[in-house]
Formats: structure tokens, C-alpha cells, sequence
């Protein structure tokens, strides 16, 4: 190559142009790192006054009131999230019972309506808050429908619902999903809401041990 080319324009509007980018990038970069470091700082605070254990990476794990809990950062397509490459930040409590065969209260705002159309075992609560926010399955859709006719269950899971967040029943536990991880700032808040999930996964336990006994 002619070293004359180098100093051609199309030379230098490259050069221009990588000057430009690379710092763009490092700086990218950098900043992800330090929101990063300081996601992991906060959330490693709210362990102590949550009686939680901080687990290297960003987790928060342990009980409260007596309930397995677990706050994580998870991606947004396995909660079904409408941005793949979305990332959510869950609080979730384990229920202390097991809830019918597969029953699942998804969030109705992260599920699209493709998603929703010809999924079997798909019912409806009957109450306008619980149908306007989730979408209700289970493997025996009987089993499900019962156990949402229960009064406490109904208000466990309406207290659930708040502008801020999603909520969910999954794989025996209650949980909430939030789109920004702001809330760990504040442990007050973060044990409000581990409050009402365990009113919620207690509710539902037992208005499902009255069913099975009535049966």
C-alpha cells in the first residue's frame, strides 16, 4: 500500500471515526461496570436488615417469616418478558405447601397474545382484578379454579398487584418482578413486599390444605 493512501480521505474519515467509537465504547463499558459494582454494594446492604445472605454475584437468599426467599436479577425472556435482552429483578418467596399440578398465575402484561392463544388448561378467576392481571393455569383446571374461589386467596393475590411491579405464581412460590432494581436501595420497602408475598404463599398453602381435607 502506498503510504500517500494514508492520508487519502477516506483514510482519515476512518481514523475520524475510530476516535470517535473506541472511547464511546470504553466508556460504555465502564459505566455498565460501575452500575454494576454498585447493583452488587446495594443489594449486598439490604442483607443484614433483611436477615438475608449475600451470595458473590448479586443474590440475596434466606427466610423470612419463616419462608424460603430469594431476590435475583433474571433475564426477561424466562419471565416473559416482551424484550428478550430485557433483564428483571425478582423478590420471591417459596409457598409452604404444594399448590395443584402446575398452577401458574403469570403476569398478563409480559405475555403477548400469541403467547396466550391455544395454551391449554388456560382459566379465568372470575374477578376482574385477578383476570385484568393474570393469566391463570394449571394441570387440573378444576383444582385451580377451586382454590381461587377461596376469598383469601383472591385478596392475597389482589394485594399483589401494585404499578410497580408484576407479579407471578410459579413453580410453588409467589413472587414479584420488577424492570428496574432501584427498589433494593430502600430495605424498608423491599420488606414490605416480602410481607405481602409470605400473606400470599401462606394464603394460598392453606386454602389448599382446606381443599384436600374437605375432599
Amino acid at each position: 500500500m502506498d503510504t500517500s493512501d494514508l492520508f487519502s480521505g477516506e483514510y482519515i474519515a476512518f481514523f475520524a471515526i475510530m476516535a470517535v467509537v473506541i472511547p464511546l465504547l470504553f466508556l460504555s463499558s465502564r459505566q455498565g461496570m460501575m452500575f454494576e459494582e454498585k447493583r452488587q454494594v446495594a443489594w449486598s446492604n439490604m442483607a443484614r436488615p433483611l436477615g438475608l445472605t449475600y451470595e458473590r454475584g448479586g443474590t440475596l437468599s434466606g427466610e423470612f417469616e419463616g419462608l424460603p426467599v430469594r431476590i435475583f436479577r433474571e433475564k426477561g425472556e424466562r419471565m416473559g418478558h416482551t424484550k428478550a435482552d430485557a433483564s428483571v429483578y425478582v423478590v420471591r418467596v417459596e409457598v409452604p405447601g404444594k399448590l395443584p399440578r402446575h398452577f401458574i398465575a403469570a403476569p398478563r402484561k409480559w405475555t403477548s397474545l400469541l403467547e396466550r392463544m391455544g395454551v391449554p388448561n388456560v382459566f379465568k378467576a372470575g374477578e376482574p382484578v385477578l383476570d385484568e392481571a393474570y393469566i391463570f393455569q394449571c394441570g387440573g383446571v378444576s383444582a385451580g379454579e377451586k382454590l381461587l374461589q377461596e376469598p383469601d386467596v383472591q385478596q392475597a393475590l389482589r394485594d399483589l398487584v401494585n404499578p410497580e411491579s408484576v407479579s407471578f405464581v410459579q413453580e410453588n412460590h409467589v413472587g414479584l418482578a420488577y424492570e428496574t432494581p432501584g427498589f433494593v436501595e430502600d430495605a424498608g420497602k423491599v420488606r414490605r413486599h416480602l410481607e405481602v408475598l409470605a400473606r400470599a404463599a401462606n394464603a394460598l398453602a392453606k386454602a389448599q390444605e382446606r381443599l384436600q381435607l374437605a375432599a
